[in-house]
């Protein structure tokens, strides 16, 4: 198998359940999590990035909850781990547990503190690949968060020299920007990180999807993926329509509690976001809980056969 070959697919951006009192995972809550998104027919689990809280954790939380999912995941689901930090030399650090962990890939973002010019981005980036041997390794764009923007040129000088970066994660919605990325779909591995983009993007060659709002209804995303990979184009259409639904109604994960505290609506206590992310208030919870169960309905009631 090429390396990247297995990274396309529905990937949850998965929440992180966190024991804040024992500094640990909740490990109930965990295997329950794998379970019911082995079940929906996702292809993977992507832990520890923007929806997993991962820049919240210290380096050693992180290894202890990339180890714990890894190991309840295998045989079930693959898994990418999100390695970014604003030290490079952390950054190599999680990156080489991940891979001796048994993930298949990692996903690296650029540091948040510093803007960066190309030239320290395109460092950091390949001395982070370079301490991976042949081991995929993911560019994340997420420049909302980072304050860095990556770009299809880079991805293309970093791979040149390391060729174990197979690809990126884009969490952009400027359609410049991707149409950049689109331009490399048949050579690399590209993972729409922004929900409101995926049919566009995967009709135009996109490897998959990588969701935050994909933790509440996992199979809605399948569904749409599955269509765009069918040609199914008026069934896609309408797969991402709901989708952009549930991504009003958790606002875009802003704040992240709209993702985390509905996966506790839905049934598994996941815990609380972590300081300084705040809870949800009362009627906040109350109108997410019920626009979720409206929603939930409605998937099920099109998967069983209903109008669309």
């Amino acid at each position: 198998m090429r390396a990247g070959d297995q990274l396309v697919g529905v990937w949850v951006a998965m929440v992180t359940p966190w024991d804040e009192v024992r500094s640990a995972p909740r490990k109930d809550a965990l295997a329950r999590l794998v379970s019911r998104y082995a079940e929906a027919g996702v292809d993977g689990l992507f832990i520890l990035g923007t929806t997993g809280e991962g820049t919240l954790l210290t380096p050693e939380e992180r290894k202890v909850f990339a180890e714990e999912t890894i190991g309840v995941a295998k045989w079930r689901l693959p898994v990418i781990v999100h390695t970014g930090h604003d030290r490079t030399s952390v950054a190599v650090e999680l990156a080489v547990h991940a891979q001796a962990a048994g993930a298949v890939a990692v996903a690296v973002s650029a540091p948040a503190r510093y803007r960066l010019d190309e030239g320290e981005l395109e460092a950091h980036f390949l001395q982070v690949a370079q301490a991976l041997g042949d081991f995929p390794m993911l560019l994340y764009d997420i420049p909302c968060s980072t304050g860095n923007a990556l770009s299809a040129e880079l991805l293309i000088r970093v791979s040149e020299q390391a060729p174990n970066v197979v690809g990126a994660k884009v969490s952009r919605s400027d359609w410049e920007a991707w149409e950049g990325y689109l331009a490399l779909a048949e050579s690399k591995v590209l993972f729409v990180g922004t929900d409101t983009m995926c049919l566009p993007a995967l009709l135009l060659g996109a490897s998959g999807i990588v969701s935050g709002p994909a933790n509440l209804l996992p199979d809605l995303y399948v569904r749409l993926l599955r269509s765009a990979r069918a040609g199914s184009l008026a069934q896609a259409v309408q797969w991402q329509r709901q989708v952009n639904e549930l991504c009003r109604a958790v606002h875009h994960g802003v704040p992240l509690s709209f993702i985390k505290e509905g996966v506790s609506l839905m049934g598994c206590d996941v815990g609380p976001t972590l300081a300084p992310l705040r809870a949800l208030c009362p009627d906040e919870r109350v109108g997410l809980g019920r626009v979720l169960t409206q929603l939930r309905e409605l998937v099920t009631y099109q998967e069983e056969g209903g109008d669309t």
